[in-house]
């Protein structure tokens, strides 16, 4: 490895610095620094889909008032307004361009945008993975919605990581703990205050059972720790496995376009270079 990058503070791996702004408003396959009207189109379907279907569990909810009580319905809102505010980047690259096409620093917009993306990267595969192998809910019958709440969550997400060009660090996993967090102390609250599920039992999750306290405080510490670093590491992987595929495409196509050389977007635990992506 270069002196110069492991000689980097790995503080900037937890903060929201980077060189390239362009890389939160094109596609994963775009080299110039230029917003695509196809982006834009992308990035405002995006959204539309996740609020219709937003508002469309929450308005066929046959219990309305204990719908913002689960982390799976919150993780859908917050997902539609980190898209919102992911469409809005590209359109502020176009209207307030970056001096010279590039500059070496984000917007507050940009972070923000960053930081929600951190989050809804490991909020939905949490929820997915813990849906669907049966650790969320008590036995019930499969309801219409579940699909909607679950499972288009992490597909588009994915789809998301595959398609735009934003750069990944493993230490970004500790964005996700201040929703985790939040709502592990809300789930506290709510069960020490008397609060009840629509059928009346105490935990909202079944792992988050505070009646049992000594088995639900290791298994939500654990969790905390070793699953988002587990699932972050999934994550990275996935932005890796996008950049290589993305540099197999470029090269097949004989072009004298050059791809950014590998871990360019995505260094890990290393810092960002000084050049333009």
């Amino acid at each position: 490895m270069d002196p110069a990058v492991k000689g980097q503070c790995w503080s900037l791996q937890f903060g929201l610095d980077h060189q390239s702004p362009f890389d939160f408003g094109i596609f994963s396959w775009q080299s110039k620094c230029r917003v695509s009207g196809y982006y834009l189109i992308y990035r405002f379907g995006a959204v539309a889909l996740l609020l219709s279907i937003t508002v469309f569990c929450l308005s066929t909810s046959p219990h309305p008032d204990y719908w913002f009580i689960y982390l799976s319905h919150l993780g859908l809102v917050l997902q539609t307004v980190h898209l919102g505010i992911a469409a809005a980047i590209p359109v502020q690259l176009l209207l307030t361009p970056p001096k010279d096409g590039f500059e070496n620093s984000l917007s507050n917009s940009s972070r923000l945008s960053w930081f929600l993306y951190n989050v809804i990267n490991s909020l939905s595969f949490v929820i997915s993975g813990v849906f669907w192998t049966g650790f969320s809910v008590v036995v019930r019958e499969p309801k219409d919605t579940d699909f909607l709440i679950h499972g288009m969550n992490s597909i588009v997400t994915i789809c998301d990581l595959f398609i735009s060009k934003r750069p990944c660090r493993l230490l970004h996993f500790t964005h996700s703990l201040a929703v985790f967090v939040p709502y592990g102390a809300f789930s506290v609250i709510y069960w020490a205050a008397g609060g009840r599920r629509e059928n009346g039992i105490s935990a909202i999750y079944p792992l988050l059972d505070w009646d049992n306290l000594r088995a639900t405080l290791p298994c939500v510490t654990v969790g905390l720790i070793f699953g988002l670093l587990v699932i972050q590491g999934l994550i990275w992987a996935l932005h890796l496995l996008r950049d290589r595929a993305v540099i197999v495409w470029v090269n097949s196509r004989g072009t004298e376009e050059q791809p950014a050389p590998q871990g360019h977007w995505n260094p890990g635990l290393t810092a960002d270079e000084n050049c333009v992506a």
